[in-house]
């Protein structure tokens, strides 16, 4: 299916004077939470005991939890609270021995780094685009707000944050895009609904949605989001960016500011924003990009980004394309 460039809307508030967090807890059975299904014998047996922290948590009233599969495990196989990708050596200097009498240290070393450059700027095109068109994924896809239009809308980028979060922790990929939806189907992508829920009623959200293993840290996380979201940006992530002054960096420092979303969810964050916040592209997560060298795509993030006529949007769904190459372990299919 193909998906048309988002409309992107500019969100000029000014930043808020933060307050401080709200500390009001409401019982599981406010009306704000309506539990969409009832919990599986099946899909209890999924997952074992949480092991997370309760920081805030008061004790569940003796829900058992069963072992989960680790098939199939998104990109949060390194820990928790923000795994940090893997560190990559590069290698040394790759300086010989000087040897005497020669007029250069390394003749035609020139020669050999400009064909290097030359190598890397490459891009297979057929095969980038093959990337889009086989396992590209658009921001938020399989949840209810795939079928809206894209937009930088405070609940958009409230969604594409919870995202990251759900998804940076060592679980299937699959039971994290049903929480992810589920999180959704229930409202807690806009932030009014989520400031009005208590612990009790986000940790049985995301049990609904199979999140069993981390449900009880997730919602101390999901607690914290509202609290730096209502605190330091007015209830908008976009006035995140705005502090930021459109700096990829700075932004990232600041996304990462988030309970429970470190390294790697800032990278899953910025693969999907990057289709309504323009200036964050072109962007492809370190682990994505080793993947395209390896397809022999290339790594020239400028030169792939021209490829795909600048389009933001593009940019995204390859970004998750790549991904769910190295999840699914379809390297082969890309490179035939």
């Amino acid at each position: 299916m193909k998906h048309q460039p988002p409309k992107v809307e500019d969100y000029n508030s000014e930043d808020a004077t933060p307050k401080p967090p709200s500390t009001e807890k409401r019982k599981r059975g406010s009306k704000n939470y309506k539990q969409s299904q009832e919990q599986t014998p099946e899909l209890e047996a999924q997952q074992p005991p949480s092991k997370a922290a309760k920081s805030e948590a008061p004790a569940e009233n003796g829900d058992a939890e069963e072992p989960e599969p680790e098939d199939n495990v998104e990109d949060g196989e390194d820990g928790e609270d923000g795994q940090k990708d893997e560190d990559y050596d590069e290698g040394d200097d790759g300086q010989g021995e000087e040897y005497e009498g020669q007029e250069g240290e390394y003749e035609g070393q020139g020669e050999e780094d400009e064909e290097e450059d030359q190598q890397n700027s490459t891009v297979d095109e057929p095969k980038a685009h093959k990337v889009i068109e086989e396992f590209g994924r658009a921001p938020l896809d399989r949840t209810p707000l795939a079928n809206k239009t894209l937009t930088a809308a405070p609940e958009m980028i409230l969604a594409m944050a919870i995202d990251a979060m759900l998804k940076s922790r060592p679980i299937s990929h699959d039971l994290t895009q049903r929480a992810v939806s589920h999180v959704i189907e229930v409202g807690y992508h806009e932030i009014q609904n989520l400031g009005k829920s208590s612990w009790e009623e986000r940790a049985m959200v995301l049990k609904d949605g199979g999140y069993n293993r981390y449900r009880e840290q997730g919602a101390t996380n999901l607690g914290n989001l509202v609290d730096l979201v209502d605190g330091k940006y007015d209830g908008d992530l976009n006035n995140l960016l705005k502090k930021s002054g459109n700096n990829r960096d700075k932004a990232r420092s600041l996304i990462k500011e988030i309970k429970g979303l470190g390294d790697l969810g800032a990278d899953l964050f910025f693969n999907n924003v990057q289709s309504v916040w323009p200036a964050m592209a072109p962007f492809v997560d370190a682990r994505s990009l080793q993947t395209a060298e390896q397809v022999g795509i290339g790594t020239d993030l400028d030169a792939i980004y021209a490829e795909l006529d600048q389009d933001p949007l593009e940019m995204s769904k390859f970004a998750n394309g790549l991904s769910m190459v190295r999840l699914e372990k379809k390297q082969g299919a890309i490179e035939a």
